[in-house]
């Protein structure tokens, strides 16, 4: 495995396979959020095999977000391949498709400053201290869901004897979701 010493802050892996009407908006607010927290950070965006515009458009986007990093990567080992060549103290996984709030990110920072080597929030963000989390990278070989490659690489990292940091999303009551379905008013067509 090759080992990169640290040299930024925050290294953030943001998985997209066919994910061309996503991707762009993406990467535009990860990389605002993270400067406007006043970090030093990369982004590497393992192209897969995208079969659509995907890669494209984050090689469009290259001049605008000079951190960002487009490479190639063998099929379902993207994230492996990605934090491998990661160059922050801290490697955030991030999946274009879980649409996770950025603020939640701040929360698991504060974690990692406390003291976590791992924290996980509920298969939208899976944050870890790179340098102690080199072990547990064998489980992120195979493209899974979110909340699967969450749960393994939480299991693995516990093995470890990792201190791991689980929050849960709130379930809503299905009570909450259809008044919110009646409440929201649907786009006029003309």
């Amino acid at each position: 495995m090759k080992r990169t010493l640290p040299d930024c802050d925050v290294t953030v892996v943001v998985r997209a396979c066919d994910d061309e009407d996503r991707i762009g908006h993406v990467l535009v607010r990860v990389a605002r959020h993270l400067r406007s927290l006043g970090l030093s950070f990369e982004i590497l965006v393992p192209d897969e095999g995208s079969g659509d515009n995907t890669v494209a458009i984050a090689v469009l986007l290259k001049p605008s977000i000079r951190e960002l990093e487009v490479m190639h990567a063998e099929p379902q080992h993207g994230f492996r391949q990605a934090c491998e060549s990661a160059r922050g103290r801290t490697v955030v996984l991030y999946d274009v498709r879980t649409d996770a709030p950025l603020s939640a990110l701040g929360y698991a920072l504060d974690r990692l400053r406390e003291g976590a080597d791992v924290v996980a929030l509920s298969g939208r963000f899976l944050v870890f201290r790179r340098t102690r989390a080199w072990r547990a990278f064998d489980t992120l070989v195979q493209r899974r869901d979110p909340l699967t490659l969450e749960h393994r690489f939480l299991k693995r990292a516990r093995s470890l004897g990792l201190s791991c940091t689980v929050t849960h999303r709130k379930r809503r009551s299905p009570w909450t979701v259809l008044r919110q379905m009646f409440t929201t008013t649907a786009p006029v067509r003309t």
